[in-house]
């Protein structure tokens, strides 16, 4: 036991759980943390301009590392400003820690200046909430937060730092241990759903973002190839499993996702879903048919099920399940020897290019987003950190830009908010410092994050920024012409973004012909700089859809509405 000031305790707690990075902004209800914080040289404290961006970039590094992101906010209006990156957090299944600034203990529930009800607000949206009462407490609960952010299902934490703390004496342990409790995976229904699926005659692997989190992916492919199953990912499982290996089908759903995943979902006999839970975004709200018996794996027990019907629902990790999946298939000498289901696969994606990938090639001015997103992709490398906006954009940076690495693409998915990629691109650089990050975005989502390019101009977090500059929010723009036949509402002018990221120290191009746009990207990766590429593209282009699934998504004629729009 040693006597210590509670801000003490706090910074001491941070760096007994390694905490590299805090992003942050300042205020009076944390100035007494911020004034030890900078004392500690372990720790980074990146100053944001919007509690946004710091929820955001913790988010980012979060979901780069693998490891638990830290973001500061100020209390009241601080935290309030902060909430929809923690609420992205949640939807997504990431690892971060929210320090939250509050009035004093003697203050709280009076509704003094600079007072808001945060427990409230943030409830629905972490994975637990505890504010810090006493010093001797701090070490408990700092560490539990870390836990728990990580453990099963991850997703953030809050807490709650009262100003009135960081000056208080108390003692405490400087060594506080953390009880894991271990979660132990029933053998006998794993071999029952391992036998089920060596049975099946068209099997189809559905992974998503759960691979990611428990580090599965070479036992996925291992799975895969040792019985030629076919595997389609949910956004957030991108990366789990290359998109160029001979058994990937691409991304499943409406957000992006390819007629062939969706179609494979609903032909298979058995659906193995690891990690997933089959969501409305995977699933077109839930209307794919899916006639199969379900295996679903997954380490939360409450998903089981709940919005499919799952004949062998696996409580577990799973790396842990497929390991065991493994040894039972090695135990009975299992496998599939046959090239039929990847000829299948190959006959099948050359149809969807032949439907929907011509403008790849297209020289057309404004540039085609299909042109643009297969030449950033020739341009950067393949281990590239790529984030994704929220929009319509994002639909053709799914169709057009494959990923082949885990930790490797990052976007707002279940939440599908704007304002995420650009911050969160900053929080996997300091993540990832030697990998390039590049962040495609649409240019409404990137104008409610531009203020922390001084962020990441001032910290040398070297993003490259590629603008898709159509001058309008066109998701509801498109939406509100299939539906009602007007698009009110969706249209404004944007300024010159070349030359405010030179303004704001960073290098600025302007990309408005198709064959500038591979040198212009390597230039932004080379310049030394967080770099800004405005890209004018075709603001009438129409991404893939799968017009069956849409229809039932929208209850709408999807293949008239979009006749003339190819």
């Amino acid at each position: 036991m040693v006597t210590v000031k509670g801000n003490r305790a706090i910074v001491d707690a941070l760096v007994q759980n390694a905490v590299e990075y805090i992003f942050g902004i300042c205020g009076t209800s944390v100035a007494g943390f911020l004034s030890t914080l900078g004392t500690e040289e372990s720790i980074k404290y990146v100053v944001t301009r919007h509690e946004r961006g710091a929820g955001s970039m913790a988010d980012g590094y979060a979901r780069a590392s693998g490891k638990v992101g830290v973001c500061q906010m100020h209390s009241g209006p601080g935290t309030l400003n902060g909430v929809l990156s923690i609420v992205d957090a949640y939807r997504d299944s990431s690892p971060v820690v929210l320090l939250a600034g509050q009035v004093a203990r003697r203050y709280i529930g009076r509704d003094i200046f600079g007072e808001a009800n945060q427990f409230a607000v943030l409830e629905p949206y972490t994975k637990y909430r505890e504010r810090i009462g006493r010093v001797q407490d701090i070490p408990r609960i700092i560490n539990n937060a870390f836990y728990l952010a990580k453990a099963g299902r991850p997703g953030p934490v809050m807490v709650e730092m009262p100003e009135d703390i960081y000056d208080e004496e108390g003692e405490v342990e400087t060594d506080y241990p953390i009880n894991v409790d271990s979660q132990s995976v029933s053998p006998m229904i794993v071999e029952e759903a391992t036998e089920r699926l060596i049975k099946a005659e068209k099997p189809v692997i559905l992974a998503g973002g759960g691979v990611i989190c428990s580090n599965a992916w070479e036992e996925l492919k291992t799975i895969a190839e040792m019985l030629q199953i076919p595997v389609t990912t949910t956004q957030n499982g991108r990366g789990c499993f290359p998109e160029d290996h001979p058994l990937a089908l691409g991304v499943s759903g409406w957000c992006g996702g390819i007629s062939i995943a969706d179609d494979a979902l609903e032909e298979a006999d058995v659906v193995l879903g690891i990690g997933c839970t089959f969501s409305s975004l995977t699933t077109y709200n839930f209307s794919t048919p899916i006639k199969g018996d379900i295996i679903q794996i997954n380490i939360d027990p409450s998903v089981l099920g709940v919005n499919y019907h799952c004949e062998y629902g696996i409580v577990g990790d799973a790396k842990t399940v497929l390991l065991e999946m493994i040894r039972i298939l090695d135990s009975k000498g299992a496998g599939r020897k046959t090239t039929a289901v990847v000829e299948e696969i190959e006959k099948k994606k050359a149809e969807w290019s032949a439907i929907w990938g011509a403008d790849v090639n297209s020289d057309s001015v404004p540039i085609k987003p299909q042109r643009l997103l297969r030449d950033i992709q020739k341009a950067i490398p393949k281990k590239s950190i790529v984030t994704a906006g929220a929009g319509l954009h994002r639909l053709f940076i799914t169709a057009f830009m494959q990923t082949f690495y885990p930790r490797t693409f990052l976007g707002s998915v279940n939440l599908g908010s704007m304002g995420f990629a650009f911050p969160a691109a900053i929080g996997a650089k300091a993540a990832k410092p030697e990998e390039p990050v590049v962040c495609v975005v649409g240019d409404g989502d990137f104008m409610m994050t531009l203020q922390d390019l001084e962020t990441a101009v001032r910290c040398g977090f070297n993003v490259v920024t590629i603008i898709m500059n159509n001058n309008s929010y066109v998701a509801p723009k498109m939406f509100q012409r299939m539906t009602f036949g007007t698009d009110f509402g969706s249209d404004y002018t944007n300024p010159d973004f070349a030359k405010v990221a030179e303004n704001f120290g960073a290098c600025g191009w302007t990309v408005e012909k198709p064959d500038e746009i591979v040198d212009t990207v390597k230039n932004a990766l080379n310049c030394g700089k967080p770099a800004i590429i405005d890209v004018k593209i075709d603001p009438e282009a129409f991404p893939p859809l799968n017009l069956k699934s849409s229809s039932r998504l929208r209850g709408i004629d999807a293949e008239k509405a979009t006749s003339g729009l190819r």
